[in-house]
């Protein structure tokens, strides 16, 4: 016997579109997995935000040894700017304009400064870090000292990005969490759309017979 106080009208609705729940549930699933790659792409930023700020002392550059450099760090190093081997180029998103260039006497180590810094120093303090760690945001760049320029920048060169401290990161901890929080609404919208209604009001008991 039917409850009488089910709406036969809502009863004679028709169940939504199959695929419209497919796609949705598709959709719902893309933006989990971009969030989570995002967030991913975003460790050595993060990494670099806790670490210890305390500064290195590495000394001249052309007695350094590669295998002792670690990435991720603060350091200070000294070495005279090969300013005939520098390219000027700007960031797309900050729109912050930037020179980079190698240290005379060696090819492991380049240095990244303002571009309206003091570009004639000759020690340079701030975040050492590999260009393989950073990925696309000096892809460009590195690439046109190896190609261009005839300079042998790998995914294993370190670059200095001088006066950068842990603090120049927070953007990057900051839109992690965002990352974080799409997920989590996802998800909750996922098993929210998703469950089976369990209201009483809306059952439906077999016929008697």
């Amino acid at each position: 016997m039917q409850d009488e106080t089910v709406d036969p009208e809502l009863l004679m609705l028709p169940e939504p579109p199959r695929g419209r729940r497919v796609l949705t549930l598709v959709m719902m699933a893309l933006v989990v997995v971009l969030a989570a790659t995002l967030a991913l792409s975003l460790r050595h930023e993060i990494s670099f935000f806790f670490s210890d700020p305390q500064t290195i002392e590495l000394g001249d550059v052309t007695e350094l040894d590669p295998a002792d450099l670690r990435s991720n760090s603060m350091v200070r190093v000294e070495g005279t700017p090969m300013l005939s081997r520098a390219i000027r180029y700007r960031r797309v998103l900050t729109g912050a304009e930037h020179v980079l260039f190698p240290l005379a006497g060696q090819r492991t180590v380049y240095v990244q400064v303002d571009a309206q810094g003091d570009l004639a120093r000759h020690e340079f303090s701030g975040r050492l870090v590999t260009f393989g760690q950073l990925g696309g945001r000096v892809g460009a760049a590195a690439r046109y000292l190896d190609r261009d320029m005839g300079l042998p920048v790998t995914s294993e060169s370190f670059l200095l990005m001088a006066d950068e401290g842990p603090g120049s990161s927070a953007w990057a901890v900051l839109l992690a969490l965002l990352c974080l929080l799409a997920i989590v609404v996802d998800v909750v919208l996922f098993f929210r759309w998703f469950r089976p209604i369990k209201d009483p009001a809306f059952a439906v008991e077999p016929a008697e017979a």
